[in-house]
């Protein structure tokens, strides 16, 4: 059992390398200048402007860019937010807690909900109740996160 718990985990490390390697390439593929607001500015001259895109690496090709980006993730630096000028680690470990707590009171409607809806359609099979609690478990699955977190969203603060 561990060997095979090993072997999914480390499946796992190409995947997540590919899609960073993927989501790092749409962001720096993707229109605009992090500095497009320095730039509109008739104040800031153009060479602090190229100072600044050298200094970040911006003028660097995209591979490079990415291995910079990838030893600082590694590393645990994980950059500066220049919208709350402090460390972005900062602000997610000012958010983990209620983001946490978000997390675990939706698994623990969650399993209030499932559990007992679970126990019913298994002991009462092809009843109404279950073909009606996997209409819904269909139509749960079929629907978007973001649809149904918006929907939540609308029902919760309405």
């Amino acid at each position: 059992m561990s060997q095979y718990l090993v072997r999914r985990l480390l499946m796992y490390i190409p995947v997540l390398l590919g899609i960073s390697i993927i989501l790092f390439c749409i962001l720096a593929l993707a229109p605009g200048d992090p500095f497009g607001d320095l730039a509109a500015n008739e104040n800031v001259p153009p060479e602090v402007l190229l100072n600044l895109r050298q200094q970040f690496g911006l003028d660097d090709p995209i591979h490079v860019r990415y291995l910079r980006w990838f030893t600082a993730m590694v590393q645990g630096n994980w950059g500066y937010s220049f919208v709350s000028r402090t460390p972005v680690i900062e602000l997610i470990m000012q958010r983990l807690p209620v983001t946490l707590f978000v997390l675990g009171s939706a698994y623990a409607l969650a399993l209030l909900v499932a559990l007992p809806v679970g126990v019913l359609s298994a002991v009462k099979p092809y009843s109404i109740f279950d073909q009606v609690a996997t209409t819904f478990a269909f139509i749960g699955y079929s629907l978007p996160t973001f649809f149904t977190g918006a929907l939540g969203d609308s029902y919760a603060f309405n």
